[in-house]
């Protein structure tokens, strides 16, 4: 995932702070192709939360072995 348009959201906010705009207009492309990289994120977060929790041991024994 690159997320292109996740990184050049965050710089047209902070263009726009930086300039006092009052109003943020986006074409719908942009939009669209903004929410794609929203989407893959939540599901590569979701995919490695789930390997994590798959991969967690639930139990864990210790031995003193011989001492």
């Amino acid at each position: 995932m690159s997320g292109l348009y996740i990184r050049k959201f965050i710089d047209r906010v902070a263009q726009c702070d930086a300039t006092g705009a009052n109003d943020f207009i986006w074409n719908m492309a942009d939009a669209k192709n903004l929410h794609g990289d929203i989407t893959k994120l939540l599901l590569d977060i979701e995919t490695l939360a789930n390997r994590t929790t798959e991969e967690t041991p639930t139990e864990i024994e210790v031995d003193g072995g011989n001492w």
